[in-house]
């Protein structure tokens, strides 16, 4: 099915494909590093545009998925993949970073005017060291090209925050 938005254009992805996604959480953070990268493959991003970003201060990298619109604009779109010891960490934050792939799926059906960048970011339950690290690496011009970034963390148990840079400034 094709929906129409505003100024995006995408095509569902089945309920079956987003569970399935989401059941293979299982591992340590290494194989979960493995797994999301598989699953954007088999979505559908190449090896051109597939890339482990290595994070300094970190054994694993972040895995960035790169969809090319046609602009110079970018939407960053992000989740961690690794998690606390205890538990499966199913919920905080594999819900998050198993979407990823689905949504560079429904987002890569149609042309589009932004690039989207989908960040699986490795050691957030150490720091933040994924995120900090992609976003200290990032050039002037590549965050002045930054019209938005979405992070998805613990879907399904609180109400959605949004934040604009007059709230919450990354530093």
């Amino acid at each position: 099915m094709k929906v129409t938005g505003e100024s995006l254009e995408y095509r569902l992805v089945s309920r079956e494909v987003v569970e399935r996604r989401l059941s293979r959480y299982t591992g340590d953070n290494r194989q979960r590093q493995t797994t999301l990268k598989q699953l954007f493959a088999d979505a559908g991003c190449d090896h051109q545009h597939l890339l482990e970003q290595p994070v300094k201060g970190s054994k694993l990298p972040n895995v960035v998925c790169t969809l090319p619109g046609s602009s110079e604009k970018v939407i960053i779109v992000g989740a961690h993949f690794d998690r606390v010891s205890q538990g499966d960490g199913v919920v905080d934050n594999w819900s998050g970073a198993s979407l990823l792939p689905s949504l560079f799926q429904a987002v890569n059906a149609e042309p589009r005017k932004h690039t989207y960048i989908f960040i699986g970011f490795t050691d957030e339950e150490q720091g933040e060291v994924g995120s900090r690290f992609y976003v200290h690496q990032m050039t002037e011009q590549q965050i002045a090209a930054t019209d938005a970034m979405v992070n998805m963390d613990t879907l399904g148990l609180a109400s959605t925050e949004v934040w604009g840079p007059f709230r919450h400034p990354v530093g």
